[in-house]
């Protein structure tokens, strides 16, 4: 741009909107480092483009940048928060800081097909576990996880998969439950469909739209609820497409009712999903352990606030205890709030429900619309949540 310190600023928000930030999180960082580097700026970020005007009244410069959504990886985020806080500080050159920020940007994580493949494994198992799911459906899951990583893995290399992923995947989970139930044991159906796609579901991008719709940045929001819709549509055509070729087998097997899971089953459960969201959202070693830190505390909360008389509000109360958690152990332990809050909240996105009213939309329209709004307020119980967190405890500056 010929002005270093307006480089210095696309380049962060480019850098952050590629690492998986959300909109509004996104405009207050570059917000924070015009202001430091004493530039005027103004902002808008979508999860496709960000357009930011520097400088002041008519002499302003227009920066348009068209872009990729944004996958969440841990590593860059913490890379990043570093060189933000050093910037904000005023203790790096704004040479040097670009010169960090664009070598943060380029680093791209690409897990090894058997790390991909086993942690998709580990996700849809301890999904299932959490689903209340039994030995049938557990192992049914585990199946079905195995081959979405595979799926996920060709993607890294076909095109044509990548596009229909989300298609290919929901057929897949769909046919191997079909089989699973007709040749080995009957299941319950929904539960390892819903868990064997699990990192597919979009219910954390369903939360971050709620989020962004909450402080008023609503063209984001809105943005972002398509994309949430586009993928929950996609699901759809691909369980419509595996029901179409095998028939309803799976919808109409004698139910499983559930019963209290184990503390050592719930605890194993919850260390795999860790331990995958470690591998997929491409943690630091050092991080590791507030992974499985944030999932502990976000399922226990979720258990504790389920086993009270208010249980309808479970998703809100845990969601309160994991932002003041997080916010307080990214203070003490210098690190992003979102390697801690993302973990937490993965576990507690409610994407499962938007898919299972999918699935049921074809046998029981009205249960499917059920479903459908408990999926919605229970992402509104969330975001209100974590809002309320943020005014009992500030996250450390823009985080």
């Amino acid at each position: 741009m010929g002005d270093p310190e307006s480089a210095l600023v696309i380049a962060i928000g480019k850098a952050y909107h590629q690492a998986g930030v959300p909109s509004d999180q996104l405009e207050a960082l570059m917000s924070a480092t015009a202001l430091a580097l004493h530039r005027e700026l103004q902002v808008t970020a979508l999860p496709t483009s960000i357009t930011a005007a520097l400088g002041p009244g008519d002499a302003q410069k227009i920066v348009l940048l068209r872009l990729q959504p944004g996958e969440i990886d841990l590593h860059r985020l913490a890379l990043l928060n570093i060189v933000f806080e050093r910037i904000v500080q005023q203790q790096i050159s704004t040479a040097l800081a670009t010169k960090e920020v664009e070598r943060i940007g380029s680093l791209r994580y690409v897990a090894q097909p058997v790390q991909t493949v086993s942690a998709y494994c580990m996700l849809s198992a301890g999904a299932a576990v959490i689903l209340n799911g039994h030995a049938p459906e557990i192992a049914a899951a585990a199946i079905v996880g195995v081959v979405v990583g595979s799926l996920s893995v060709l993607a890294r290399r076909s095109p044509t998969i990548a596009r229909l992923f989300e298609v290919l995947a929901a057929f897949a989970a769909t046919a191997i439950v079909t089989g699973y139930a007709a040749l080995v044991h009957p299941v319950s159906a929904y539960i390892p469909i819903v868990a064997g796609v699990i990192q597919v579901l979009p219910g954390l991008q369903l939360t971050e739209a709620l989020h962004e719709l909450a402080y008023r940045n609503l063209v984001a929001g809105t943005a972002r609820l398509g994309g949430v819709f586009m993928t929950l549509l996609s699901l759809g055509c691909g369980y419509a497409l595996g029901i179409a070729l095998f028939g309803p087998g799976p919808m109409h097997v004698t139910k499983i009712f559930a019963t209290p899971i184990p503390w050592y089953e719930l605890a194993l459960a919850v260390g795999g999903i860790a331990a995958a969201i470690s591998i997929l959202e491409n943690a630091r070693r050092i991080d590791v352990p507030y992974v499985f830190g944030s999932c502990g505390v976000a399922e226990i909360a979720y258990r504790v606030f389920a086993a009270l008389p208010g249980h309808q509000v479970a998703a809100f109360g845990a969601a309160l205890v994991v932002g003041i958690v997080t916010s307080i152990g990214a203070r003490a332990a210098h690190v992003p709030q979102a390697v801690l809050l993302i973990p937490g909240l993965l576990i507690l996105v409610p994407g499962s429900l938007s898919y299972e009213s999918i699935l049921f939309v074809q046998s029981d329209a009205a249960d499917a619309a059920g479903i459908a709004v408990n999926s919605i307020l229970a992402a509104v119980e969330i975001v209100a949540g974590l809002v309320l967190a943020q005014l009992f405890i500030a996250p450390r500056r823009a985080q």
